[in-house]
């Protein structure tokens, strides 16, 4: 039987705010930015890689959840969540406003490849890295892709499954693929 489980629940609350300290501990050791009020699941994994990671106050990055700066920086506001198995790269530069919810399994990338040469292999024709912009009170739904060069406007939603390639003006509500304008938050329908 698990020894956790025969534990009294206000030690094992203990027992886990510890475990998390010492993930923060270990993340601003490798040079992440987190605030010390961020909840850092044990399981995250947070690679600066020759870029930048700055997470802040009140946020929580669930188990599983993959953050690589991949020489760019991934910025993340105050009062997010970045919930199960999601993977936010950095290498063009990523920002997630403030009260931002990022489901679970969504892919999050401020890079493409170039490919416009037929005659030249993909891989020696270069990264574009125009980066990503996600401002405030923005809710990304389960399974969703945002790709480089997108800026989701301010309490806009993107629909689980999605796949943005194109800006989101602000309360905007979109899915499918490519993401299209479902509806605008407020407006009845």
């Amino acid at each position: 039987m698990n020894a956790l489980l025969t534990l009294p629940y206000g030690i094992v609350r203990f027992l886990r705010l510890m475990r998390r300290r010492l993930k923060i501990a270990d993340l601003r050791l490798r040079g992440v930015l987190v605030d010390s009020s961020a909840a850092i699941h044990p399981g995250a994994i947070i690679e600066p890689s020759g870029g930048k990671i700055v997470i802040g106050a009140r946020t929580f990055i669930d188990h599983g959840v993959i953050l690589r700066g991949l020489g760019g920086t991934i910025e993340i506001g105050d009062d997010c969540s970045v919930n199960a198995y999601s993977v936010l790269q950095g290498g063009g530069n990523l920002r997630v406003g403030n009260d931002t919810r990022i489901a679970s399994h969504t892919v999050i990338v401020p890079s493409n490849h170039v490919f416009s040469d037929p005659d030249i292999p993909i891989r020696d024709q270069g990264l574009r890295q125009e980066g990503i912009l996600i401002e405030g009170d923005v809710w990304i739904g389960a399974g969703a892709r945002v790709l480089d060069g997108v800026v989701l406007g301010k309490g806009c939603i993107v629909a689980a499954g999605a796949v943005v390639t194109g800006s989101v003006a602000p309360g905007t509500i979109v899915g499918g693929v490519p993401a299209r304008t479902i509806s605008v938050r407020g407006k009845d329908d």
